[in-house]
C-alpha cells in the first residue's frame, strides 16, 4: 500500500474511533442521566387529611409544651376550627367536649409548629457543581419544602429568594397543591454591585421578567428607597441587605457595601412601607455598623473576633432580634486531614458530629444525587484539594469557618448570658444545611450553652416576633392559628425529641402523621 493510502485509511480509522468513542460518550451520559432521573423521590401529597369547613376538631389528652414559661400542662386538650384554635380544655373537662372529630393524643406532647428563621428555600442545599446536582435541583426544591412539613416546621422565613418564583410557591403551599410551611419572604436582597453575595448573578432579562431578580443593586439613596418599594411590590414581608466586606470564598477577594447615606434610606423607606430590615453580617464592623445606622435584626454573628461589651450593650438598647445560624460554621467547616484545629475539642466534635449527620440525618431529607454532591465535596474538603486556585468561585474558605466556629460560639454565648432577644434559623439551602433541619440548630444551641427552654422558645415565640405574627403563631393558646406538633417525647428533658413528630398540623390540616398518630373514624386516606 502506498503511503498516500496508508495515511488516507489511518484518517478514516480515526474519524471512525472518534465517532465510536462519540457514541459511547454519549451513551454513557443519557445512562448517566436516566439513573439520576429514575432514582427522584416521588412528591408527596399536599396534606393528610383536613377537617370540612365549619367542622370541629379535638386533640385530646396531650401534655401541652407552654413554651412562654417552658412547663408542661399535663393532660390538656386543644380545640380548634377553620384553622384557628378557640379551646384549650383543662384535664378535668377533658370528657365534656364535644366535636366533629376527636383525636385520642394520650402519651403525645403537643407544641406549636416550629418557625425557621432563616432559610434559602430556592438553594438545594448543596455547594459542588454536578451533573447529580443540576438533575436533582428542581426536586431538592420541592422535597426541601415537603420535609419541612414532616419535620414540625410550619413557617419559615426566607432570607432573600427569587420573589416572583417564591410567592407562586407559597400560592400552591396555602392553596394546599403542594406540600410544605408557610412562606414569609424577603423576595430579592438589596446591595451594592459587586457586594456580598459574590457568587450571585443577575438572570437573564426573560428569567427575571417570570422568577423576579436575587438581588436588587443600588447606586445611591434614592435608588436604595426604590429597591425597597419594588421588593415590597414584590411581596416583601421584611428588606434583607447585607455588610460583608469580604468574600467567605477561597481567595477572601475585598467586596464592595453600601454607604451610610444609602442604608439610612434604605432603613427609612422600610420603615415607611411598615418592613423591618434585616442585614448579613459575619464581622464586628458589620454588627456595629447596624446598630449604628438603624438596622432592626441581624443574620448572622460576626466571626472574626469576639463581641465587647459595648457592642453587647449597644444591641441591647433597641428592640432587635439575632439569628445566630450557629450550623453553618460547623457545616462549611471541614478539617482536613491531620489540620491544627482538630485539637479544639469543640472542633473535633463538630467534626463528628458531621459524619453523623451525612449518613443518618441529610440521606432522610435530600436527594441522592444531592447526597453523592456533598459526599464529593466533603471529600475534597478533607484531603485539602478545595484550596486549589481553580475552586475559588465555588468553594467557601474552610479555614475561614474553622476559625468561625470557635469565635462566633463565644459570641452566641456572650449575647444569650446578655439576655439577647434570639431566634433560631439554620440558613436552610446553604451547603450542608436543609430547611427541615432546625432540630440540628437547636441541638447545636444546646451545645453552646441556651437552655431548652430558650431553645424552644427561639424556635416558636420569639420567632413568632420577629416575623411580626405573635398574635397568631409561636404559642398554643385560644385564637391563634392551629399550627401544633405531636411529638413521642418531651423536648424540655431532651431537645432532641423535636425530631420524635407523630403529627403536623398547619392552620388545622394534618400535613403528616408518624405510627402513633391514628386517623380512624376521620376518613382514611
Amino acid at each position: 500500500m502506498k503511503s498516500e493510502d496508508r495515511t488516507e485509511s489511518l484518517k478514516k480509522n480515526l474519524k471512525r474511533g472518534a465517532a465510536v468513542a462519540g457514541v459511547a460518550g454519549a451513551g454513557y451520559m443519557a445512562a448517566r442521566v436516566k439513573t439520576v432521573r429514575d432514582g427522584l423521590s416521588v412528591p408527596r401529597p399536599p396534606y393528610d387529611w383536613k377537617p370540612d369547613r365549619g367542622g370541629s376538631v379535638f386533640l385530646k389528652g396531650a401534655d401541652l409544651i407552654d413554651v412562654k414559661r417552658g412547663q408542661v400542662q399535663k393532660q390538656r386538650g386543644i380545640v380548634f376550627r377553620d384553622g384557628q384554635i378557640t379551646d384549650i380544655v383543662s384535664t378535668r373537662d377533658l370528657d365534656k367536649v364535644e366535636a366533629d372529630q376527636t383525636f385520642d393524643c394520650t402519651g403525645l406532647f403537643a407544641m406549636p409548629g416550629l418557625i425557621n428563621c432563616h432559610v434559602h428555600s430556592l438553594l438545594p442545599g448543596a455547594g459542588l457543581p454536578s451533573l447529580e446536582l443540576a438533575l436533582s435541583y428542581k426536586r431538592q426544591i420541592t422535597r426541601g419544602l415537603e420535609e419541612c412539613a414532616t419535620h414540625g416546621v410550619t413557617t419559615i422565613r426566607d432570607a432573600a429568594g427569587l420573589p416572583l418564583l417564591l410567592n407562586d410557591v407559597s400560592q400552591k403551599i396555602e392553596s394546599l397543591e403542594l406540600l410544605g410551611p408557610r412562606i414569609i419572604a424577603c423576595g430579592p436582597g438589596i446591595n451594592v454591585r459587586g457586594g456580598y453575595p459574590d457568587y450571585a448573578r443577575p438572570l437573564p432579562a426573560p428569567l427575571a421578567r417570570k422568577y423576579g431578580d436575587f438581588i436588587l443593586y443600588v447606586d445611591g439613596p434614592d435608588s436604595a428607597r426604590q429597591a425597597v418599594r419594588t421588593a415590597v411590590e414584590q411581596g416583601a414581608r421584611f428588606i434583607k441587605t447585607f455588610f460583608d466586606d469580604r468574600s467567605l470564598n477561597f481567595g477572601r477577594k475585598p467586596l464592595n457595601t453600601m454607604d451610610d447615606e444609602s442604608v439610612k434610606a434604605l432603613v427609612d423607606e422600610a420603615h415607611r412601607l411598615g418592613r423591618r430590615v434585616a442585614v448579613h453580617q459575619s464581622q464586628l464592623a458589620g454588627f456595629r455598623r447596624a446598630l449604628e445606622l438603624g438596622i432592626d435584626d441581624l443574620e448572622h454573628v460576626p466571626a472574626d473576633g469576639l463581641l465587647t461589651e459595648e457592642d453587647i450593650k449597644a444591641f441591647m438598647a433597641g428592640s432587635h432580634f439575632i439569628t445566630p445560624t450557629a450550623a453553618v460554621s460547623p457545616a462549611l467547616g471541614i478539617a482536613p486531614y491531620g489540620h491544627p484545629s482538630l485539637s479544639n475539642p469543640f472542633v473535633e466534635a463538630m467534626q463528628l458530629e458531621k459524619e453523623r449527620l451525612l449518613k443518618e440525618v441529610y440521606p432522610a431529607v435530600c436527594e441522592e444525587g444531592i447526597m453523592r454532591s456533598n459526599l464529593k465535596m466533603t471529600r475534597i474538603y478533607q484531603e485539602g484539594r478545595a484550596a486549589d486556585k481553580s475552586a475559588w468561585s465555588t468553594f467557601v474558605d474552610n479555614e475561614l469557618m474553622l476559625e468561625a466556629m470557635v469565635e462566633s460560639r463565644s459570641n452566641i454565648g456572650t449575647l444569650y448570658e446578655a439576655g439577647a432577644t434570639i431566634c433560631c434559623g439554620n440558613d436552610g439551602g446553604t451547603p450542608l444545611n436543609f430547611p427541615a433541619t432546625l432540630s440540628v440548630e437547636m441541638r447545636l444551641l444546646e451545645d453552646l450553652g441556651l437552655s431548652r427552654t430558650d431553645i424552644l422558645k427561639a424556635a416558636t415565640i420569639n420567632a413568632s416576633r420577629l416575623i411580626e405574627l405573635e398574635g397568631e403563631l409561636g404559642s398554643l393558646e385560644t385564637g391563634k392559628l392551629a399550627d401544633i406538633v405531636l411529638l413521642s417525647a418531651d423536648p424540655l428533658k431532651d431537645i432532641r425529641a423535636v425530631e420524635r413528630v407523630e403529627a403536623v398540623f398547619r392552620s388545622g390540616v394534618l400535613l403528616h402523621r408518624g405510627r402513633m398518630f391514628s386517623l380512624a373514624g376521620a376518613g382514611e386516606k
